[in-house]
């Protein structure tokens, strides 16, 4: 992805977010925030626990990032700030997607730094960056991967991470789950489907399916446990 994609990315972002906070009804009894990535192509409907009496209020961000860096802090997102001081959240669900062109230039720029991008986009990225190096020390990314296998698990890494940020910073009531849009069969043979991967937190599937309703239909995976 080329620096002006990326700042054409950033551009669109919060003209995308705007429109998509005019879906209120009031008829809907609980309000759910969707975090994905402002790269991604991605339909989705309504995933767990949000259905379709909910009002939904799409968050892109670059790599379904759900923080922002201020003063040396990460803190935030802006965008998702805001509209937790305007609504009652009930839900916020992380979707990532396995062809984030994002986490693949953050990877590139990890093993590479490029210091001519625009200081916007630099910013943007560092976190990710980190993120980055952070599946390496766990031992989640080895360089002997198939770049293949190592987008799908970078993917779901990140989601994950914006997961537990999500659960610390927003108050204990909101449930915050992460979900990974396989768009390449890197969790069934049968590609495009949602797979939960992260629920508050936790990750191993026995924990999270426990929390389910009984006649749940979500499908529930992690490529990293």
């Amino acid at each position: 992805m080329s620096g002006d994609d990326l700042k054409s990315a950033i551009e669109s972002v919060q003209e995308w977010t705007g429109s998509r906070r005019n879906r209120e009804d009031g008829s809907a009894t609980q309000t759910a925030l969707v975090v994905s990535c402002s790269m991604s192509d991605c339909s989705w409907k309504p995933l767990w626990p949000v259905d379709a009496t909910w009002n939904v209020i799409g968050v892109q961000t670059l790599g379904n990032q759900t923080w922002d860096q201020y003063e040396g802090q990460v803190v935030l997102d802006s965008d998702i700030e805001l509209l937790e001081t305007q609504h009652d959240i009930t839900a916020v669900l992380i979707v990532g997607h396995t062809r984030c062109q994002v986490l693949e230039d953050a990877y590139d720029r990890w093993i590479a730094p490029d210091s001519g991008s625009p200081a916007g986009i630099e910013a943007r990225l560092k976190p990710l960056r980190s993120l980055v190096g952070d599946a390496f020390e766990e031992g989640l990314l080895t360089d002997s991967m198939p770049p293949q296998t190592r987008q799908n698990r970078l993917v779901e890494y990140n989601v994950c991470r914006q997961v537990v940020f999500l659960k610390q910073a927003l108050p204990s009531s909101v449930t915050v789950a992460g979900y990974v849009h396989d768009q390449d069969g890197a969790y069934n043979s049968f590609p495009d489907k949602q797979y939960l991967v992260a629920l508050d937190g936790e990750t191993e599937p026995t924990t999270i399916r426990a929390r389910l309703p009984d006649d749940s239909s979500v499908q529930v995976t992690n490529l990293l446990t």
